[in-house]
């Protein structure tokens, strides 16, 4: 995901002591204080997030009145947090110019936290307000379908009921995404030179909203050419276009020709005339395993109305690729050249993680990319009923 490869980034190994850093506070501009109530002396961590596992740069100790002040470190523009413990935090972008004063609850900072002195820091949280008030939303239809399915004909609702209140509510559940997609991509469009922006898109569809990705990177690469977040960034969208280029919804899916467990050559292209799924897994994908029953279930509603499936496995080693197939209930075709991620399908598809689909329709043309769970269904229920 694009969100991982913005912190994936190479970062300095930092060798702290007990209450700083070694690299000495040189910076006389730079400040981070605040005072959180309900304190009773815990410490409070400052840790750039540069990679996999934030790396602590900092830290103090709340005085009694709750207190505190980072005076060892002097950032540079990037993503931070300060942290209580791993699911006690705030998030901050921080750059060395910034004067920081923050308020908030040690109960819960995450929640609670104000500041000044930070206005990447305020945008991004504004986006987050966004974010939480689609959760809201979400949570709301959730909690309604769920009165709906318990409270219909006594808590029994046969396949046909069943299947109109879900389409009814996915149709709800749909809008509220999209009206929620739109007004972050119109203020990501507004704030495209700002630093918080690049969190801000990353639930945004980059075939739909590819313009607003090369609109924010062309901007942010100019105003901060050496900044190693912006870099991935650039990097990331550089790959998007790539991917997009290659699989655009209405082309011609690239052929993969690979040879089954038992060692015959299947064509993509020999399916011709079906609805076929390419479904790009492997046996040692959590993820992949875990969708699998969904899958299982599609094939067997829809196989008799002209759907197949192409799996392509990116496993290395034969047996453990078998015996996913067996335990997992698998009866598609599957084809794979044991070649992990090197598999030339993967490639000619730009395949950047698993579980990975492309839809094509009858002529072999790209109908729709990355389809799981409820949205498979839903594209299979509109294609083939």
């Amino acid at each position: 995901m694009l969100m991982n490869n913005i912190f994936k980034l190479a970062a300095l190994a930092l060798l702290l002591i007990s209450c700083g850093s070694e690299h000495k506070k040189t910076n006389t501009t730079f400040s981070l204080k605040g005072t959180l109530s309900d304190a009773k002396g815990e410490t409070l961590y400052l840790e750039k997030l540069a990679s996999q596992t934030p790396l602590k740069v900092d830290s103090c100790v709340l005085d009694d009145k709750g207190n505190f002040s980072f005076d060892n470190y002097v950032p540079e523009l990037g993503f931070y947090r300060i942290k209580i413990s791993e699911q006690n935090f705030g998030m901050l972008i921080m750059d060395s110019i910034d004067k920081i004063s923050i308020t908030g609850s040690v109960k819960d900072l995450g929640n609670t936290y104000k500041l000044e002195g930070s206005p990447d820091t305020k945008l991004f949280l504004e986006y987050n307000e966004q974010t939480k008030s689609l959760q809201r939303q979400q949570d709301s239809l959730n909690e309604a379908f769920r009165f709906a399915m318990t409270s219909s004909a006594g808590g029994k609702m046969d396949s046909l009921r069943m299947d109109s209140l879900s389409k009814k509510f996915e149709a709800f559940y749909v809008r509220v995404v999209d009206r929620y997609c739109s007004s972050i991509a119109e203020k990501a469009k507004s704030n495209s030179d700002r630093f918080p922006t690049i969190i801000a898109i990353q639930p945004l569809d980059p075939e739909k909203y590819l313009d607003v990705f090369k609109l924010i990177d062309e901007n942010l690469s100019k105003k901060y050419p050496g900044n190693s977040d912006v870099n991935r960034f650039h990097q990331a969208v550089d790959k998007m276009k790539t991917q997009l280029g290659a699989l655009r919804l209405g082309m011609e899916a690239p052929e993969i020709n690979l040879p089954n467990p038992e060692g015959k050559s299947i064509a993509l292209s020999s399916l011709r005339g079906k609805i076929v799924l390419i479904d790009f897994w492997a046996s040692w994908c959590g993820p992949c395993r875990k969708e699998m029953p969904t899958v299982v279930a599609a094939y067997k509603k829809y196989k008799s109305k002209g759907f197949e499936i192409y799996g392509v496995s990116l496993d290395k080693e034969m047996q453990p690729w078998k015996d996913a197939i067996t335990k997992d209930g698998i009866t598609w075709i599957q084809v794979s050249d044991l070649q992990f991620w090197n598999c030339v399908a993967s490639k000619a598809y730009n395949v950047q993680s698993i579980p990975f689909t492309v839809l094509v329709d009858k002529e072999g043309k790209i109908i729709g990319k990355d389809l799981r769970g409820p949205a498979l269904e839903a594209k299979l229920n509109e294609i083939l009923n």
